[in-house]
């Protein structure tokens, strides 16, 4: 059996009952429902209320479900599957939120580096999770690996309500200097008064190339990590302590490359375009993950090693692609950031309900046929990015559109109501 933790991590628990791969593909799969529904609202709650309550909130209630899943997984599919519906309707800000939020911390030039290091932490917790939980399930109960997740979920957030602030100019301890200089350095100010210009983000080509390099990442990750230790175990033949650590690995590796490749992006836009820099970086992650998926096709079962390797450098190259698109949204969106992740997250999360259904339908030899698929999907994700991606703010970011919906009058959206001079001086440069 699975279950998705506040990381929207997968793992396999001991099986209290014995469910067939279906049923366990739609426990699996229940969370993204919500999840993937909601994003969009929640891009737009961003914008209008700030990311930081709803970005500790959604973690602190999705850590406190997590605490029930020992019960509702004794009541039966029905209850678990009620329960992460929930844990997905509860997790719908994270991402849309912390975008919002970078949107008014990060600046510029430093943009990718902050992003992608929250985007790492979140897979180091799961390489944490993945290896010790078999040691957790063992000595303890399997029971604890929820309790605990979910208790050092909640102290998280305890500190991160007290340690933080909507934005610089509102900190506590923040220095003037450093509120001053990272509120003139971001992509641009932020308007007292906000609107959303919904026509012109779902007809813009540029939020669309998003989302397809969005969805192409998501469905190589989701279709490795929901099944990757079922297909260790059952049909490359690994016992299944092997296999709890070496699906544990790729994680690992993938908080490092981007990590890494958001340093290096910040690096290469010192001389090159942004949008140079995030399409060398999406094409080189791409023409990796293809070929390690040709590889996996090609090689026989009992090549587990380099079977294993590949999948390995697929996750890996994963990496790259969210510094890049999952950057993008700063890139072109501004302020906006947080609605477009809510849109992009959206549909980009999809492969994590489609997948588990469809593997849970194929057999051994069928594996090959979904490395295919996501080789087909990788390349015209790849295409429709190079094609129709941008890297500067759109002209609808700073106005001159009349489709646009208010976000009503919002106080902490603006310390400083000379910012908009700010934009006009980088707007000039």
């Amino acid at each position: 059996m699975y279950e998705t933790t506040p990381n929207n991590i997968s793992r396999i628990i001991p099986a209290i009952h014995n469910w067939n791969t279906r049923t366990q593909g739609y426990i699996l799969s229940s969370f993204f429902y919500t999840y993937c529904l909601f994003q969009v609202p929640a891009g737009f709650l961003a914008t209008k209320y700030g990311g930081r309550i709803l970005f500790g909130g959604s973690i602190g209630l999705c850590a406190f479900l997590t605490l029930f899943t020992p019960i509702c997984a004794q009541a039966g599919s029905g209850a678990l599957i009620f329960l992460r519906l929930l844990e997905g309707l509860v997790s719908t800000c994270v991402y849309p939120a912390l975008h919002d939020i970078w949107s008014k911390w990060a600046p510029k030039s430093d943009k990718s580096t902050l992003a992608t290091f929250a985007f790492s932490g979140a897979y180091v917790g799961t390489f944490i999770t993945l290896m010790f939980g078999g040691v957790i399930a063992a000595d303890w109960a399997w029971e604890w690996l929820f309790y605990l997740s979910g208790l050092f979920s909640l102290v998280w957030t305890v500190i991160w309500f007290y340690f933080t602030a909507e934005l610089p100019s509102t900190h506590e301890t923040i220095s003037e200097e450093e509120a001053k200089y990272i509120e003139e350095h971001r992509d641009q100010a932020i308007s007292q008064i906000d609107t959303i210009p919904w026509k012109d983000i779902f007809t813009s080509l540029p939020v669309w190339a998003i989302i397809a390099v969005h969805f192409g990442t998501n469905w190589s990750l989701f279709l490795v990590f929901n099944e990757f230790p079922t297909f260790l175990v059952k049909s490359l033949g690994f016992h299944v302590d092997s296999a709890g650590s070496i699906s544990a690995l790729p994680w690992l590796l993938l908080s490092v490359t981007v990590y890494a490749a958001g340093i290096i992006s910040d690096k290469l836009t010192e001389k090159y375009s942004t949008l140079f820099v995030r399409k060398f970086i999406v094409s080189l992650t791409f023409i990796v993950l293809i070929l390690a998926f040709v590889l996996v096709t090609l090689l026989n079962v009992k090549s587990r090693a380099l079977i294993v390797t590949g999948i390995i450098i697929v996750v890996s190259a994963c990496g790259p692609a969210w510094a890049s698109f999952g950057v993008n949204h700063l890139d072109i969106g501004g302020h906006y950031a947080g609605v477009l992740m809510g849109i992009s997250n959206s549909i980009g999360s999809t492969p994590g309900f489609l997948t588990p259904i469809i593997t849970g339908y194929v057999s051994k030899r069928e594996w090959d046929i979904l490395f295919v698929i996501s080789m087909v999907i990788g390349a015209l994700a790849l295409v429709f990015y190079i094609v129709f991606a941008d890297g500067e703010l759109q002209p609808w970011v700073l106005g001159g559109s009349d489709e646009y919906e208010p976000v009503f009058n919002n106080p902490i959206s603006s310390p400083n109501v000379n910012e908009s001079s700010v934009l006009n001086e980088n707007n000039t440069e």
